[in-house]
């Protein structure tokens, strides 16, 4: 029973980017064949697809994030001493949780201020279109903590292969 619900926990980030992404292709698939067969499109598939657009990548972004495989140059890092290497990852820690639990902060503020703002066909609060970076950068912000433990901790910090990343 546990393994299911595991998995999903695990999995969620990929599981919102994915359906968002299928949401956004076939909202534009619509519209063009619509377009394309009768002349006419339909003005709610542009809202739609963008909605997906904000989620799809915002939690794309949240996998990389997590999995540790955003873009780094670290050739220099890597060739110092082991104390010196350790002080600046420490410090690159701390340095992304401020960041993320700011980023998470102004999220807040734009997805607060989106329940006045509504979509022009759909009619819907943009508190929905800007919830996306506020999930994103708040799951950031709660990996930020877990690496700043574990480095803490001691344990090695893994970034993603190279080929992981393709």
């Amino acid at each position: 029973m546990l393994a299911p619900l595991k998995w999903l926990i695990r999995n969620i980030e990929a599981l919102i980017s994915a359906t968002a992404f299928a949401v956004m292709v076939l909202a534009i698939s619509y519209n063009v064949i619509l377009r394309f067969l009768t002349g006419r499109s339909m003005v709610a598939t542009e809202e739609i697809a963008y909605l997906g657009f904000a989620y799809s990548i915002f939690f794309a972004l949240t996998i990389l994030y997590r999995n540790r495989a955003m873009i780094a140059v670290d050739f220099i890092v890597d060739s110092l001493p082991p104390r010196l290497h350790y002080a600046i990852g420490l410090f690159n820690c701390v340095l992304l949780l401020v960041a993320t639990a700011y980023l998470t902060y102004l999220s807040y503020t734009l997805a607060a201020g989106g329940w006045i703002r509504r979509t022009a066909f759909l009619n819907i609060p943009y508190f929905y279109v800007n919830l996306a970076p506020l999930l994103s950068f708040g799951l950031m912000t709660v990996y930020s903590l877990y690496f700043l433990v574990q480095m803490l901790l001691g344990r090695e910090m893994k970034d993603a292969d190279l080929e992981d990343q393709m």
